[in-house]
């Protein structure tokens, strides 16, 4: 069927002018009829009211069925509508024989419960990376709390590592989840990324210092890009948090702007990272090294952060660890 006659109101158009046609056929009809049987003058003005009545009348009922006509596809969409929720996320609207002024409607619910399934699914994946990743800590410190009502004597500076390393994974699974829920479309507001990297480093300067690591900025005055300060700020943050924890040497900051993108560079001396691995570090709770430590979130922050800014991040072809970030310069 043309799109053009799923428009309710061509079809009550339509159907208004096909009343027309009829009408004044039918009224020439009565008029020649008139005029053969000499109808009494009296009785013309009840005729024509009794001719507008029936047609009155048909109007009535064919724009009734008209209307039913057309908007019977409604109530499969509320039936549809209906079985929404939790239970059943992937439930959408179909628009087929629909009129045209209902499916910017239908497309509207039909978005809103997209983005219904990304909350949900959202929720379920931090619910269940927390129980997760938080059961073994947990029983650690359920164990070292056991030993030490056995020997009566506590171990506080495990305790203490035990649940600074549980307050840790908690705060990049927040950090984490807020960064979905944030979507896609990162803020437009323009953003001097040069600057924010330099407040990352500033922030993990002295961590490195105690480290004994040397960290190395070379960042040009502006490197202009749109987008949320913050979650810039925490990227690099983690990148450098990731050299500084996993890398070894010197660690350096870099960036420039080239052909429209924005490149920020963080590397170090240590051996670089195999291609077979460099895509799964960017997943969850992924590292190199079971052994490792760290939660194995950051680079997955690092990358939803690209992502929501419509930019990239990946491990360099190079002999050392190098990790690249790539955003579109505004």
């Amino acid at each position: 069927m043309s799109s053009r006659w799923l428009s309710l109101r061509v079809r009550l158009v339509v159907s208004m002018l096909l009343v027309l046609v009829v009408a004044v056929a039918a009224s020439s009809l009565l008029d020649r009829m008139g005029g053969a049987a000499a109808v009494p003058a009296a009785d013309e003005p009840y005729q024509d009211g009794l001719v507008l009545l029936c047609f009155s009348v048909a109007v009535l009922g064919l724009i009734w069925g008209v209307s039913q006509w057309s908007l019977r596809p409604l109530s499969r969409a509320s039936a549809e509508a209906a079985l929404a929720g939790p239970r059943n996320p992937g439930v959408r609207l179909t628009s087929v024989r629909l009129p045209t002024e209902i499916r910017p409607l239908v497309d509207a619910v039909n978005g809103a419960l997209d983005r219904m399934e990304a909350a949900y699914e959202a929720e379920r994946r931090f619910t269940a990376d927390a129980a997760h990743e938080l059961r073994t800590p947990l029983s650690v410190l359920s164990l070292r709390l056991q030993r030490a009502r056995l020997e009566g004597q506590l171990d506080w500076e495990a305790i203490e590592d035990d649940v600074r390393q549980m307050r840790h994974l908690v705060t990049q699974l927040l950090d984490l989840a807020r960064k979905e829920q944030a979507g896609r479309d990162a803020s437009a507001t323009p953003v001097n990324f040069s600057r924010v990297a330099r407040e990352a480093a500033a922030m993990i300067a002295p961590l490195a210092e105690q480290a004994g690591r040397v960290l190395r900025v070379d960042l040009p005055d502006s490197l202009p890009v749109r987008g949320r300060a913050d979650d810039l700020r925490d990227a690099v943050m983690n990148l450098l948090e990731n050299a500084l924890t996993h890398g070894v040497g010197t660690i350096g900051l870099s960036g420039l702007c080239r052909d429209g993108r924005c490149l920020v560079e963080v590397r170090d001396e240590g051996s670089g990272v195999p291609a077979e691995m460099r895509d799964a570090l960017f997943g969850r709770f992924r590292k190199a090294n079971a052994n490792s430590p760290g939660t194995g979130l950051g680079l997955a922050i690092v990358r939803e952060v690209a992502e929501s800014h419509q930019g990239s991040v990946g491990f360099l072809d190079e002999a050392c660890c190098a990790v690249r970030l790539d955003l579109p310069e505004a």
